[in-house]
């Protein structure tokens, strides 16, 4: 992969230099966090900007973009945090090519997973088994997501001629639901954490030629430099780890409410514990008044 051109690299130096954004050693501040469309990217950062803003005093400011540009804003410091980063494959080639403009704040999920998913009463078992039984089309994401990625290449190595759908994360979940309620047969690009493992008996096809990775990692990047602008905004994130349950729950809570704010907060209100050690030691001090 190529490296930043000299005139990202003049470009990068050039915003962070001009940056509005007031640093954490000065007090109020604001973190711009970008993010996809992705079901767990949208829990993971409504939940980091509501713990922020409510426990840490800082502004947040969420923008929804592809993840190509969500990784080339964070590069060039456009935008401070990206929480939804799957590592090492999924995501290598974007944090192969943007590599000395990153930070890596650590994983906020350890058993991630991808694949094309079945129902788990499917006959089909495995990719190469699509040949024969399962002529229609692979129901798949945004064309710049890593699983498009490695689901365009598990077609090429196993020599299938199904279709490759491009949709939307919810677009795709309402395909899947549609017809696993009509109990017909449905291939999908899947992944874990997702609320429709949560909700649905569903089985990850064999993977012989090892198109897809295996476990993956959910990390949350940085633009260079954010560890020394924001050390109780890093030491957060790098805090921030949940469990299999933990996360599921969220997915769960974000889907069932109106709006993933109000998800959220009643996750926190169930998880108040958990929250309480991620920010324990990083409110801010409040100035003594005589």
């Amino acid at each position: 992969m190529k490296r930043l051109t000299p005139i990202l690299v003049a470009m990068f130096i050039a915003l962070i230099s001009c940056r509005t954004t007031v640093n954490d050693r000065n007090g109020a501040a604001t973190v711009m966090m970008n993010y996809t469309d992705w079901a767990e990217s949208v829990a993971l950062t409504h939940l980091a900007a509501l713990l922020l803003e409510d426990r840490l005093d800082y502004e947040v400011i969420t923008k929804l973009a592809g993840v190509d540009t969500v990784f080339k804003e964070v590069a060039t410091g456009e935008a401070d945090i990206f929480a939804d980063a799957w590592l090492p494959q999924t995501h290598g080639s974007y944090m192969e090519e943007y590599f000395d403009y990153i930070e890596d704040l650590g994983p906020n999920y350890k058993s991630a997973r991808t694949g094309l998913v079945v129902p788990a009463w499917s006959d089909i078992k495995s990719i190469d088994d699509l040949k024969e039984l399962y002529p229609g089309p692979i129901i798949g994401i945004d064309t710049t997501a890593g699983i498009m990625q490695n689901a365009s290449r598990a077609l090429e190595e196993y020599g299938l001629d199904n279709e490759l759908l491009s949709l939307s994360d919810a677009e795709m979940s309402d395909r899947v639901e549609e017809a696993l309620k009509r109990r017909e047969n449905v291939v999908f690009t899947g992944w874990e954490p997702h609320w429709l493992f949560f909700r649905y008996e569903l089985r990850y096809l064999d993977d012989p030629l090892a198109s897809f990775p295996g476990e993956e990692k959910i990390h949350t990047i940085a633009r260079k430099g954010f560890k020394d602008d924001h050390p109780r905004v890093a030491t957060f994130f790098e805090r921030m780890v949940l469990s299999e349950k933990q996360i599921n729950e969220l997915l769960y809570e974000v889907l069932l409410a109106r709006d993933p704010h109000e998800g959220v907060r009643s996750w926190v209100r169930k998880n108040e514990f958990v929250v309480n050690q991620w920010v324990r030691g990083l409110r801010p001090e409040r100035e003594k008044i005589m």
